[in-house]
């Protein structure tokens, strides 16, 4: 199981734990750690110009009475999942791709610059952006929503091209 499985798992563990009498109906969200890779920028440059991030989503649903729809939110993508769709379901899942339009711009002075020397290849932004999810559930005293969110990871990488002394490099023989 990947490392950032377990946090979602765990997660469930504790919404499939939470008893009826405290809540009739519970809606849980938890994402997985989104990546990307992105090219090397000026050092004059501060923030980190990011490709679409994908973020993979998961959401435990109770209802006392009929699920009406799930909606799944990333900044201004979402997905709604509609009554039929979640009829006998427990969770539901979905793969949101967020334009980079629609997200924060990373901003760090010490990563991924065009200066190889003095600027890190990985940068890990915690609590970068948030998920939302809301539930409709409908019951003979009508229909009530539920909400919930959690923060998203983002891990990115640097691409860098290889120095001009590999480059130069005779394949045959590994050598100048």
């Amino acid at each position: 199981m990947k490392s950032c499985q377990a946090p979602i798992l765990a997660l469930f563990v504790l919404a499939a734990a939470v008893s009826t009498a405290a809540a009739d109906n519970v809606i849980v969200v938890a994402a997985q750690e989104a990546e990307a890779t992105v090219a090397p920028r000026s050092v004059r440059a501060r923030s980190v110009n990011l490709p679409p991030l994908t973020f993979k989503l998961r959401a435990a649903i109770r209802c006392e009475g009929d699920p009406v729809s799930v909606t799944l939110s990333v900044a201004d993508t979402f997905v709604t999942r509609g009554r039929d769709e979640l009829d006998g379901q427990r969770a539901t899942e979905a793969s949101l791709t967020v334009p980079a339009q629609q997200l924060v711009l990373a901003s760090s002075r010490l990563f991924c610059t065009d200066d190889a020397d003095e600027s890190a290849d990985a940068l890990f932004a915690a609590g970068f952006a948030t998920a939302h999810a809301s539930l409709r559930c409908e019951d003979e005293s009508g229909i009530s929503a539920l909400y919930a969110s959690a923060p998203l990871n983002v891990k990115l990488s640097c691409d860098r091209l290889p120095d001009d002394s590999e480059t130069d490099q005779d394949p045959s023989t590994g050598t100048r």
